[in-house]
């Protein structure tokens, strides 16, 4: 049975019913859940995977985290992002799922340099190069302050203005700084939790998010299930 291979980190996992992880089982696949920071292994891709999913997560702090043995999980991660977009297998990553990603591929990762969080649904401004890519009026559930650098011979794909949102890399693989697997549930889980980050420059209040939420969280749920659909289509 084709398989998709969903790296969480931290508590998130099979639990919190993310929507990439419901429409990938929805779509056939076995989901091979691997909490690699864990310490799940992490083998070379096969033809058994058909697709990756990389979520995101707290950790690194640090620019020079992503250079040193602090989190040895994340050099594991890195290296199977690199094998997996060698063997042109579909890979998509969000928030630190994408910062994997977008390294693997040799960017530069890091906080803003004016210290701008994004911690709620900003709209997305989308290039010219992603034109029918994302729908018109979409928002992006974030929560962030760390981003990445558009990695040499990627696809830009959107922006909030202070942070790159989305890059394609050939035609399988997909960095996402924002969240679209994430349901209005579990943000508002984030929402009291130690991730929230209310009080920090460009952070949106509790009113703000539940507002902005009730709005327009639809719009990148319909988006996320046709991305994944047209990916990677039904398992065979």
């Amino acid at each position: 049975m084709a398989r998709a291979v969903l790296i969480p980190h931290g508590s998130d996992g099979p639990a919190n019913q993310d929507r990439a992880s419901t429409h990938l089982a929805q779509l056939g696949y076995e989901l091979d859940w691997r909490h690699v920071d864990h310490g799940d292994p992490l083998d070379e891709p096969d033809d058994s995977v058909a697709i990756t999913v990389i979520y995101g997560g707290g950790k690194p702090e640090d620019e020079i985290d992503w250079h040193t043995g602090r989190y040895p999980w994340l050099k594991s991660e890195v290296r199977w992002a690199e094998q997996c977009i060698a063997r042109n297998i579909p890979t998509v990553g969000f928030c630190l799922g994408g910062q994997i990603i977008a390294h693997a591929l040799g960017s530069t990762i890091g906080p803003h340099p004016e210290g701008f969080h994004e911690f709620g649904y900003y709209s997305l401004t989308v290039t010219e190069d992603a034109h029918g890519f994302f729908p018109d009026g979409i928002y992006g559930t974030e929560s962030h302050y760390h981003g990445f650098t558009l990695p040499e011979g990627a696809t830009p794909l959107a922006t909030t203005g202070h942070f790159l949102q989305a890059f394609s890399f050939g035609k399988t693989t997909y960095g996402f700084q924002f969240h679209p697997e994430c349901t209005r549930e579990n943000f508002k889980r984030w929402q009291v939790s130690n991730v929230a980050a209310y009080g920090q420059p460009g952070a949106q209040t509790q009113a703000e998010q539940d507002k902005l939420g009730d709005r327009y969280d639809a719009i990148q749920a319909n988006w996320l299930q046709s991305f994944l659909t047209n990916l990677v289509g039904p398992s065979s």
